[in-house]
């Protein structure tokens, strides 16, 4: 296995134990406030749950973000948003971003019913995008945001 797949797969299985961790804690968490020692239930309020490491640095964060969105955001070692899990009023989607938090991978369910899955280029230039609303397509753009092919469904 070459060296930049052993760290890719490094990486991964480090954002799997933080995920993993950070799940176990929010459940005990929950699970602790939900009940007391009458058997009577409880609400625990918050506007952000932040999984932290042994320096402070957020690893992960449950709760609404900068733009508004609520959902679960994974960070890597720079406190960029690498994963993200959300829901807003126009969208609930899954974001996998590069080192400098451009979306590479997106797969949404839009608000007005229509859903897809979108491969970005670095920067965000060129992508395929595979969309369903009433029919499907495949489109395919270039670096400048032109479709270059697009394949409507039959």
């Amino acid at each position: 296995m070459s060296a930049s797949m052993e760290n890719r797969l490094q990486k991964i299985e480090r954002v799997n134990r933080f995920l993993v961790i950070f799940a176990i804690a929010i459940a005990l968490t929950f699970a602790k406030a939900f009940t007391s020692s009458g058997g009577e239930t409880q609400t625990v309020r918050a506007f952000r749950f932040e999984m932290v490491d042994a320096d402070g640095s957020i690893q992960a964060a449950l709760g609404t973000d900068a733009d508004g969105s609520t959902g679960l955001f994974v960070y890597d070692q720079q406190n960029v948003v690498r994963l993200s899990l959300t829901h807003d009023p126009s969208q609930s989607a899954l974001f996998v971003t590069d080192a400098e938090g451009t979306v590479r991978i997106g797969i949404a369910q839009f608000a007005h019913g229509g859903g897809g899955v979108a491969l970005h280029g670095p920067q965000s230039k060129g992508a395929v995008v595979l969309y369903h609303k009433e029919s499907g397509s495949l489109a395919f753009y270039d670096s400048e945001g032109n479709a270059t092919e697009r394949v409507p469904a039959k």
